[in-house]
């Protein structure tokens, strides 16, 4: 009779499919191009301002468009909608509307370098870069937009250590990688126990850092020019220095990392 009752059993279904990430897009040369264009049609319309940090960076440069003028404001509202902020984005469209940002700003963001104007509570750098990043056609799963530096930048080196030069984005500590352009070049914007390797991000990863990230758009001996949101209130190029080797200096930012840019080159 067990054997009876054993024989009419269900039989037990296999176990699903152990479900497995798809390797990164083998974007094609057009889409890095298209990710420079953007980069550099974004810095033209802020007017194109170069700031010169090769002996440090300057302290409050001018530049010929800033966040919180008018004109600028739908260009700013672009950047945010890309990392979908949607109350950031309203509490800014009030102050846009009512003409002035007076009590915009709460007493944690400007604590956090905030300052009581229109986009100028939260740093809007990562929005830029994520930006750029969605409208040049990179699928998340290698570039999540982000409101922060930190959520794109631990993807980055998660897919490097995962992928290799199979990567879109490969992830090289600075002293071992000269940037090119459509590099992105990664710096710590923390005060005491910032961060200067790729190694020190790894063993904290997904914890809260002040970040900020430019893409390289031109390298010339001694020198990177890299183009980046919210620098000085503005889309801003930035000349950073370089060693001999191409190799870039800590004197204007705390570097602590390079990605490589493998679109139209990977393998």
């Amino acid at each position: 009779m067990l054997l009876i009752v054993a024989g009419c059993a269900a039989p037990v279904p296999p176990p699903p499919p152990v479900e497995t990430a798809p390797a990164p897009i083998a974007y094609p040369a057009a889409t890095r191009e298209r990710m420079m264009a953007i980069v550099l049609a974004e810095w033209r319309e802020w007017g194109a301002n170069v700031i010169d940090a090769r002996n440090g960076m300057p302290v409050n440069p001018a530049v010929p468009l800033a966040e919180e003028e008018p004109a600028a404001f739908s260009k700013v509202l672009a950047y945010w909608s890309a990392v979908d902020e949607q109350d950031y984005i309203a509490r800014n469209k009030r102050a846009f509307i009512a003409g002035s940002a007076a009590g915009l700003c709460g007493p944690g963001e400007l604590g956090a370098d905030g300052r009581a104007a229109i986009w100028g509570c939260e740093p809007w750098s990562a929005a830029f870069i994520s930006y750029v990043m969605r409208n040049a056609g990179i699928d998340r799963a290698e570039f999540p937009p982000a409101i922060g530096h930190r959520t794109y930048v631990d993807a980055m080196i998660a897919n490097s250590d995962r992928w290799g030069t199979e990567a879109t984005f490969v992830a090289h500590e600075v002293a071992d990688y000269a940037p090119v352009a459509g590099d992105l070049i990664c710096a710590d914007r923390a005060g005491r126990g910032a961060i200067t390797t790729l190694a020190e991000r790894r063993r904290e990863t997904g914890a809260s850092r002040p970040m900020h990230c430019d893409v390289v758009v031109r390298v010339a001996p001694g020198e990177v020019l890299a183009v980046g949101g919210n620098v000085a209130d503005a889309v801003t190029g930035v000349r950073y220095r370089t060693d001999a080797s191409g190799h870039l200096v800590r004197n204007a930012r705390r570097w602590f990392g390079v990605f490589e840019n493998r679109i139209g080159v990977r393998g």
